[in-house]
């Protein structure tokens, strides 16, 4: 099977990473897999499989006025339009909202399935009214919507159960042996709470910040590791000294190779105000580590068993999130059990498994 799929970027975000793992469950089960994304190859935070076709475009632009974004996104249009009947599809997966829509208008009257993927609960996250409007005209076009959590499936209630699919992220862990050089204020031999993922308003490290600090004293032999970049960065940093946390909480940046410092940490942690699936909190159950976070919509319920692999607390609590937090790192004999049950995680959402759900729709969508 041809299979092509089609996303902005392959910059450092979950999207892009359920992109490149599904890419190589793909090819692993004998598919053939191309890659077009909007940007240039120079954008990449993630490297794909070997085997896979890569099909860069370059045509993400700022657009001054609406008229030049008009122009702009018909000329995106057609180059996506002929770079996709390029590749001779079976079928066409696109990941995110806006370049949902977009290869969705490329695509109109191709006879090959598209399905396009949402990855946020569109109840607390918003792309914009423009964009909300035209997900809402163009989405009934395409042959299937997939969300990755049952949370984010009911944005989608006004659509046929014909053209509506849950299929959740695949978990994996790739340690590739390469070890990133961390900060030199990092100390491996304090107990490691790590928390992981962009540096967004969404993620709500300023919330995890404050919820630290309320405990910090109590426990100078931990150290918060931050993984992770984004926007505000100096913001959070501004923060963390501000609360008095500069040699207790370090910023890492993103890391090649998370994988590393997750094995070597006894805790993990979010605050995340809303997500759609959360590959971080996934990525840490299969190295093994307990899980504290945000009963945020959606995702974290579903992944997360509450007292058997984590723990989930009220959104936007920092009390209830300092509590819980101080509980685990002051109980080695819980942290421990819960730990036994964490990497259970790879066998509800392991690669081979996702892929065979998204196996049994594309083939049901070709009538196979």
């Amino acid at each position: 099977m041809k299979i092509t799929l089609v996303i902005s970027g392959l910059s450092c975000g979950g999207a892009e990473r359920v992109l490149v793992s599904i890419a190589k469950g793909f090819i692993q089960s004998g598919h053939s897999v191309a890659v077009i994304t909007l940007s240039e190859k120079n954008s990449d935070f993630y490297k794909l499989p070997l085997g896979c076709t890569r099909i860069a475009l370059g045509v993400m632009s700022e657009s001054m006025g609406l008229m030049e974004a008009v122009k702009s996104n018909i000329e995106r249009i057609n180059v996506l339009r002929k770079a996709v009947d390029n590749t001779t599809p079976d079928v066409v997966i696109s990941f995110l909202r806006i370049t949902n829509i977009t290869t969705i208008l490329a695509l109109l009257g191709r006879k090959y399935p598209l399905i396009v993927t949402e990855h946020n609960d569109l109840k607390v996250f918003s792309y914009g009214m423009l964009w909300e409007t035209l997900g809402r005209l163009t989405y009934p076009l395409c042959s299937c919507v997939v969300s990755v959590s049952q949370g984010v499936d009911l944005n989608f209630s006004s659509l046929p159960k014909s053209k509506r699919a849950v299929i959740y992220n695949p978990i994996l862990v790739e340690d590739n042996g390469q070890v990133d050089e961390l900060p030199t204020e990092v100390n491996l031999q304090k107990n490691l709470l790590v928390s992981m993922g962009r540096l967004t308003k969404q993620k709500r490290f300023d919330l995890l910040l404050q919820a630290f600090a309320e405990i910090a004293p109590q426990y100078p032999d931990w150290q918060m590791l931050i993984l992770g970049r984004g926007e505000l960065r100096k913001q959070l940093s501004q923060m963390r000294d501000d609360l008095g946390l500069s040699g207790q909480v370090i910023f890492t940046g993103a890391l090649s190779n998370p994988f590393a410092v997750l094995k070597q940490a006894k805790l993990f942690v979010m605050a995340s105000e809303n997500e759609g699936f959360p590959m971080a909190h996934g990525e840490a159950l299969a190295c093994g580590l307990p899980v504290v976070c945000t009963d945020c919509p959606s995702g974290p319920s579903e992944m997360v068993r509450q007292g058997i692999d984590g723990l989930l607390v009220p959104n936007r609590d920092i009390t209830a999130l300092a509590t819980a937090m101080a509980g685990l790192m002051s109980d080695e004999p819980q942290r421990q059990k819960l730990s036994t049950k964490a990497p259970e995680v790879l066998e509800r959402f392991g690669l081979d498994a996702i892929v065979a759900e998204w196996e049994v729709l594309i083939n049901k969508l070709l009538k196979v």
